[in-house]
């Protein structure tokens, strides 16, 4: 057995600790043992985006935003990751911050329509409206966005052109 493994192991026993008590509704107590996980193994991905789902529910959204930066330059390679953060920093009106984790997270899934549309959001606060109008297009014609946000998503275009 390998030591790479063995190593693992307590964290893969406190993400499914913190699975465990998470299903009984113990969040205080699961962010604790993701807290203690990511203190001990910053570069735990799974376990930050656990931890910041929790501390968003819990309306923390600088210690979610504090929780994801610790951990991303051990998991740059995750889409979902980046966009999460990039939708968490758009929500604290850092829009630059935000567009640039829209940018890596497209790179790696151009075809996610809903990032394109954050991506669109942040773009347009920045004013840059040539940017922000592409972005919208293509999350537009994607044809995957529900129709609340496919109007949303018209509705901005229309916006920027007048």
């Amino acid at each position: 057995e390998s030591s790479r493994s063995r190593s693992q192991r307590p964290t893969l026993a406190r993400q499914t600790l913190a699975g465990v008590l998470l299903d009984g509704k113990r969040y205080e107590e699961a962010a604790r043992k993701l807290q203690e996980g990511l203190s001990l193994d910053p570069s735990q991905a799974s376990m930050a985006m656990i931890l910041a789902r929790l501390q968003v529910e819990k309306g923390e959204l600088q210690a979610a935003v504090d929780t994801l930066q610790r951990t991303l330059p051990y998991d740059t390679d995750r889409a979902d990751y980046c966009a999460f953060l990039a939708a968490l920093l758009q929500r604290q009106a850092r829009h630059k911050d935000a567009i640039a984790q829209y940018i890596v997270a497209l790179r790696k899934m151009p075809q996610n329509a809903v990032w394109w549309m954050g991506l669109g959001i942040s773009l347009q606060a920045e004013n840059r409206t040539a940017e922000a109008q592409e972005a919208f297009g293509k999350a537009k014609a994607s044809n995957t966005l529900s129709p609340e946000l496919q109007a949303f998503v018209e509705q901005k275009i229309t916006q920027i052109q007048h």
